[in-house]
């Protein structure tokens, strides 16, 4: 069970986890913060995306309704020249027909009134949709300002400790670069970033996995030897010696 025998690399790897462990701490807070980040722009990317449609619904249907009164006006306005030259007509039924044509024509500008009326409500709507929207929009803003500021501050402070981790981490590399151990833990490391080495409970568990584990075993970490849990496969180290 024992990968090798040289007492003073399992101390080195134990201090390496402690430092990885750290750095893995950060990159989840750093992904956590810059996750927030990215969904918080997407909510304002599909804010301005909905603005940007009701504002050109709203130019629409302005367009239409000014297009539909200017055609209603055009409409009444020759209706009422029709009107005033009746007069001049000699025949009766003439007059009589150009009336009821008349008549009939003004019930339909009267619909289309009735239309443009529909279409100046809808305008109103939507106008006060788009303030609605301008004041949320507004709001995403400024929050996502804020969270942006906040997080640039956080980062630079991740940034930071993840050097002076690192720094660290190239410190404790060097007593281990070239021992046949290191390309174990980093083996291990890959597949568990958080904990690659872990505590024996009890003097005969792993922490990791909650295996239970030999005497024999025991007995190997105790002298410094590097052994794989059998059941999660991590480093495993007595309480006096873990994190």
């Amino acid at each position: 069970m024992a990968e090798t025998h040289t007492p003073p690399v399992l101390p080195a790897l134990i201090e390496l986890s402690k430092v990885d462990s750290l750095l893995f701490g950060i990159e989840i807070q750093r992904k956590k913060i810059l996750d927030e980040l990215a969904t918080r722009r997407q909510a304002i990317v599909a804010h301005e995306s909905k603005r940007a449609a009701r504002s050109k619904q709203l130019e629409d249907k302005r367009a239409a309704c000014l297009k539909e009164e200017k055609s209603v006006k055009n409409e009444r306005d020759r209706i009422n020249e029709r009107r005033r030259s009746i007069g001049t007509l000699n025949n009766y039924k003439v007059q009589q027909a150009a009336e009821r044509e008349i008549d009939f024509v003004a019930k339909q500008i009267g619909k289309r009134e009735e239309m443009v009326l529909g279409l100046m409500r809808e305008v109103e709507l939507l106008e006060k949709d788009l303030t609605e929207f301008d004041g949320v929009l507004s709001g995403l803003q400024s929050e996502f300002s804020a969270l942006e500021k906040d997080s640039g501050v956080a980062l630079a402070d991740f940034d930071a400790r993840s050097a002076e981790y690192r720094a660290q981490r190239d410190e404790l590399l060097k007593n281990v670069a070239s021992h046949p151990a290191l390309v174990i833990y980093n083996r291990i490391q890959s597949r568990y970033p958080q904990n690659p080495v872990v505590e024996v409970m009890n003097r005969d568990t792993c922490a990791g996995c909650h295996i239970k584990i030999g005497p024999q075993a025991v007995v190997q970490i105790a002298r410094g030897d590097v052994v794989k849990c059998p059941g999660c496969g991590r480093i495993m180290c007595l309480p006096a010696e873990g994190r």
